[in-house]
């Protein structure tokens, strides 16, 4: 388990107009609300505890074997942990806040430029799926490699 790291993520701002940031903790490369964490953590281990105490006083009495009434309540145990994470992300909602900002021509031009440069290059517009070039043309994106493949396409007819 990862280490939880202290990590400060700017939060929606109030109506008021006055901005805040909320402490957050980054745990496997996800940063979460420390709160909601331990409330998450607390709500599984009961669930979780009290579902496979439950199953295994029920399949004691039940079962013959003492190993099969182990192996029941512990799948007893696990299902509860997982109902109880379900019912965590739905009562708990994300804090992302997912920004979508327009790029300008220059940093797309530099994006394209680093991957033409790569080892396998861009390749050819008309190699790639019908779909992905329609994507392509939905993002605006599909001029910018279709004039990035002509470039390296008249390069290429210069120094041959």
């Amino acid at each position: 388990m990862a280490t939880a790291q202290s990590a400060t993520t700017p939060t929606t701002p109030p109506d008021d107009g006055v901005s805040e940031t909320k402490p957050y903790l980054e745990v496997w490369g996800d940063t979460v609300d420390g709160r909601h964490l331990a409330i998450s953590v607390v709500v599984g281990s009961v669930v979780g505890a009290s579902a496979l105490l439950a199953a295994q006083a029920f399949f004691e009495r039940v079962v013959s074997q003492a190993s099969l009434a182990e192996a029941y309540s512990l799948l007893v145990g696990i299902a509860a942990c997982l109902v109880a994470g379900v019912v965590c992300g739905i009562f708990i909602k994300p804090k992302r806040i997912v920004a979508l900002a327009a790029a300008d021509a220059e940093s797309i031009d530099g994006v394209i430029t680093m991957m033409a440069e790569q080892r396998q290059g861009l390749g050819a517009l008309a190699d790639i799926p019908e779909q992905s070039r329609q994507e392509l043309h939905e993002l605006g994106l599909y001029e910018y490699f279709a004039a990035a493949e002509a470039a390296a396409a008249q390069k290429e007819g210069k120094t041959s």
